[in-house]
C-alpha cells in the first residue's frame, strides 16, 4: 500500500520569524536548498515549528544536504513534542521503514499516527488506517481501518478513497459492496488515481451499477 509521507507543501509560519520561513520558501522553490536551509535553520532555532519541519524535511530526503533520518527524526520529534500533527506523522514513517539510524518500530509508529490524526492531520489519520488494515503496531481491526479510510477520502485523500474502495469490492473485513466500490473508484478516478480508473472500468466491464 501506498504511504504518505508528509505531502510535499513545506509551510509558511506566521510568527516573528515568517520571514525567514517565506524566504526560505522562495529559495527552495528555486532549487536553492542550501540557502533555504541556512534560513530554515535560523527559523527553527528561533523556535519556529515550521522552520524546523521544513529543516526535517531536507534532512530525511537530502536535500541541499547529505541523507541524516537520524537529524529528520529529532526535528520531527521537536516538532511533535509541541502538538506539531505533520511532524508526527512523518516521524511515524520514519519509525515504520526504519530509515537510516533509526530502528523499525510498528508500535512506536502506529502510535504516533494516532498522535497526528487525533490533531487532525489527514496524512496521519490515513496512516493509521494502514495500520490497523496491515495490523502493523496495532491489532489488525478492518472496521478501523475502513473508518479512517472513509475519513480521509471525505477530506479528499485519494489513497483512502480506494483503499476504502479495494475493501468493498473485495469484501475485505467489511460486507462485499461492489457497486460501492465503484462510486468510490469513481471518486478516486476523478481525483487522479490510474488506479482507480482501471478499478473502475473492470467494475462497470462487469455490470456492476
Amino acid at each position: 500500500m501506498k504511504r504518505l509521507f508528509l505531502g510535499l507543501c513545506l509551510l509558511f509560519s506566521l510568527n516573528l520569524y515568517a520571514d525567514l520561513v517565506a524566504d526560505g520558501f522562495v529559495e527552495y522553490k528555486n532549487n536553492n536548498y542550501e540557502d533555504a536551509i541556512v534560513l530554515w535553520t535560523k527559523a527553527c532555532d528561533g523556535g519556529d515549528l515550521d522552520g524546523c519541519y521544513n529543516l526535517g524535511y531536507m534532512y530525511e530526503y537530502g536535500k541541499g544536504t547529505r541523507h541524516n533520518e537520524q537529524r529528520a527524526s529529532e526535528l520531527y520529534t521537536m516538532g511533535c513534542n509541541a502538538g506539531d500533527a505533520r511532524a508526527c506523522s512523518n516521524l511515524g514513517v520514519i519509525y515504520e521503514y526504519g530509515k537510516g539510524s533509526v530502528k523499525q518500530n510498528f508500535s512506536k509508529s502506529s502510535e504516533l499516527y494516532a498522535k497526528s490524526c487525533n490533531l487532525g492531520n489527514i496524512n496521519g489519520c490515513y496512516n493509521l488506517g494502514v495500520s490497523y488494515d496491515r495490523g502493523r503496531g496495532a491489532n489488525r481491526d478492518y472496521e478501523m481501518a475502513s473508518i479512517l479510510y472513509g475519513y480521509t477520502c471525505d477530506q479528499g485523500q485519494i489513497e483512502g478513497c480506494y483503499y476504502l474502495a479495494e475493501m468493498y469490492r473485495k469484501g475485505r473485513g467489511i460486507q462485499e459492496n461492489k457497486s460501492e466500490a465503484k462510486r468510490l473508484h469513481a471518486k478516486a478516478c476523478n481525483m487522479g488515481s490510474g488506479n482507480a480508473c482501471s478499478k473502475y472500468r473492470r467494475l462497470d466491464d462487469e455490470g456492476i451499477k
